[in-house]
């Protein structure tokens, strides 16, 4: 009988032990220790809180200074939701601070910031808020906004790309088909005989050009020879002044008359 007397004893002392570790780890680890801590409350309205939960953090300059103790919940008639937060306090926020909410990364979770205002020379502090305050939150452009304000752009460059296919694929069915291929390639052949002739005719150009400063030719004859020049020179003066019709070599008549011999008077 005092044996079992023992043993339930031990039994009892061994429950309490495990009763005690598990409500250590609880205050722990759990959330217990943020009911324990002096706090006070504060209200902060938001246009949009998507993805703020209850239990979010609270930051301030990077440090969790409090929790986030309801989920947002619609005000009537405002088009607006509210949560309550619960801040350390010890942690004193002044009236100028704003508060966004933020994420962690594009797609990770949200939380309340809490962003003081630089103070300003000359400029006397806000007073702390106080518990029960009711403040004006701020939403942070998160990844849903971006879309939202990039997609004009992207529907442009859609409708880019869109056209530049089309383009495309009337160059090829107008400008690259087959009959069009044929015929710019005899373009280019034509073009290329041109080249070709052009190149005879400097050619021939340069060899007349050769001539004439030697001498030989019909050009060479016409620049060197002063008979040739003198004769060119009156046929330019004949048709000139008796017209291609009534054309009369008024050189030949002269020589005639120089030749004729006079009579002498008796």
């Amino acid at each position: 009988m005092k044996q079992n007397a023992n043993l339930e004893t031990m039994v009892g002392i061994f429950l309490l032990m495990g009763i005690g570790l598990i409500c250590t780890l609880i205050i722990v680890f759990g959330e217990l220790p943020d009911f324990l801590k002096p706090s006070y409350s504060l209200t902060v309205k938001f246009a949009d809180a998507s993805g703020l939960l209850k239990g979010s953090d609270v930051y301030l300059a990077g440090a969790v200074i409090g929790k986030v103790t309801t989920d947002p919940h619609y005000i009537p008639d405002s088009q607006r939701v509210e949560v309550n937060l619960k801040i350390n306090k010890e942690v004193g926020i002044r009236t100028d601070a704003t508060y966004e909410i933020g994420s962690s990364g594009l797609l990770g979770d949200r939380f309340v910031v809490v962003k003081p205002a630089a103070p300003k020379e000359g400029v006397p502090l806000e007073p702390y808020h106080k518990d029960g305050d009711v403040i004006d939150g701020v939403t942070e452009t998160g990844l849903n906004d971006i879309m939202q304000s990039s997609k004009p752009l992207l529907d442009k460059a859609n409708d880019i790309a869109d056209q530049l296919d089309e383009m495309i694929r009337k160059l090829n069915l107008d400008v690259f088909s087959g009959t069009s291929t044929d015929d710019l390639k005899e373009t280019i052949a034509k073009l290329r005989h041109m080249v070709d002739n052009g190149d005879s005719m400097i050619t021939n150009a340069n060899d007349l050009l050769s001539q004439a400063k030697t001498g030989k030719g019909v050009l060479g004859r016409l620049i060197n020879d002063k008979q040739v020049g003198d004769n060119l020179s009156a046929f330019m003066a004949n048709l000139k002044a008796h017209g291609p019709i009534f054309y009369h070599d008024d050189t030949a008549d002269k020589d005639n008359s120089d030749s004729t011999p006079t009579r002498k008077k008796k």
